[in-house]
């Protein structure tokens, strides 16, 4: 089966901005009885967490109609980190390297804030309208069922409830939170937050994503770290990635992390990957290294032991056990279950950052 991560991931490495990769912010481990690997039972984990990421859920889907919202009525979000960091040239010539009194300005023109947006069906877009009950530091957009389709909303309107976004910044960082209550209950409810830092001839800039998503019974949490360093002399960049996503209450959690060092004068690329699925008292991991022409080589290991090799390329991967021997259909198929966690969780890291528009996490 085809995988897109690699190169996805790649477009990610060579794009994505923030910076202070400090780990996530819950230690617990693991917790449970520890068993055999079983690549069945560990897919069959990572499907419950896909589960919650509920990329297609109306609330989901309504984030990524905020920006071009906003746009259309002749506005602009504020970028997510001021200066062009996020393309920038082999020489960095950052905005904040010659503005080191830059400050960080508000998210929403002045001349939005309280406004709500509804639907309109005549100019097939979100518009401005009378209704009242937006934050006063802030936007409101009333959500309405999406159908899946046009991931826009479905005909007739059925609202169903309502997206706040929140301007919690000051001049230092940008801060936005956000949430969205459906049927009277939270179903998200995050905070985005960026700010930069000069260090001598560095750039270091940061953006996170902290909070949740829930069906009102079963809850995710989340705490996403995109980091990037820009160092003027060497004409480097280093980026790293720190993604956790965690169902406390079913003891089930996957980190990914992802780090690479960019020469800007060079063409060639390799990004170290590591995912960590916890689940009860197991601990499996996914090592492995991805270049620029999509190859890949690494380890699988389950509670410290090396159990599965992995080499081919990411469009076909080739599974063997420990000791180089092939694995049963079962298990291939299982770990390429496995496998599709890994765009699920950039696919929903890109919409956590949607409300600043897809420039925001994958430019």
């Amino acid at each position: 089966m085809p995988y897109r991560f690699g190169k996805s991931v790649l477009a990610l490495a060579i794009t994505m901005f923030g910076i202070g990769l400090s780990g996530c912010s819950d230690d617990s481990g693991p917790t449970g009885p520890v068993t055999p690997f079983d690549p069945t039972a560990t897919a069959q984990a990572a499907a419950e967490l896909e589960s919650r990421l509920d990329g297609d859920s109306d609330v989901m889907l309504s984030l990524a109609l905020v920006s071009p919202a906003i746009e259309a009525e002749g506005g602009a979000l504020v970028q997510l980190l001021p200066g062009d960091l996020t393309r920038p040239s082999r020489s960095l010539d950052a905005q904040l390297l010659v503005d080191p009194s830059f400050s960080m300005e508000p998210i929403f023109p002045a001349n939005f804030l309280g406004m709500t947006f509804e639907w309109d069906e005549t100019l097939g877009r979100y518009a401005i309208s009378e209704r009242a009950g937006a934050p006063a530091n802030g936007v409101r957009f009333i959500l309405y069922a999406v159908d899946p389709f046009t991931e826009q909303p479905a005909t007739p309107l059925n609202e169903v409830g309502r997206l706040d976004l929140i301007d919690e910044g000051n001049a230092i960082a940008t801060r936005l939170r956000v949430v969205a209550e459906t049927g009277g209950v939270t179903r998200l409810d995050y905070v985005v937050s960026a700010s930069y830092a000069l260090l001598g001839e560095d750039v270091q800039a940061t953006a996170t994503a902290e909070g949740f998503v829930s069906d009102g019974t079963r809850r995710l949490d989340f705490d996403l770290i995109q980091a990037v360093t820009l160092n003027n002399a060497s004409g480097t960049m280093s980026v790293d990635l720190a993604y956790d996503l965690r169902m406390d209450d079913e003891g089930l959690r996957v980190v990914v992390d992802a780090s690479t060092e960019i020469d800007l004068s060079a063409s060639d690329l390799t990004l170290d990957v590591l995912m960590t699925i916890t689940d009860g008292g197991n601990v499996t991991m996914f090592d492995a290294q991805i270049d620029q022409t999509d190859s890949i080589s690494g380890t699988v290991r389950h509670n410290g032991e090396p159990v599965v090799l992995i080499d081919g390329t990411m469009s076909a991967p080739v599974f063997t056990d420990a000791a180089g021997d092939p694995l049963t259909n079962a298990e291939v198929a299982a770990l390429a279950q496995i496998f599709d966690l890994f765009d699920d969780v950039f696919d929903f890291v890109e919409t956590v950052f949607e409300p600043f528009g897809s420039d925001a996490s994958v430019l």
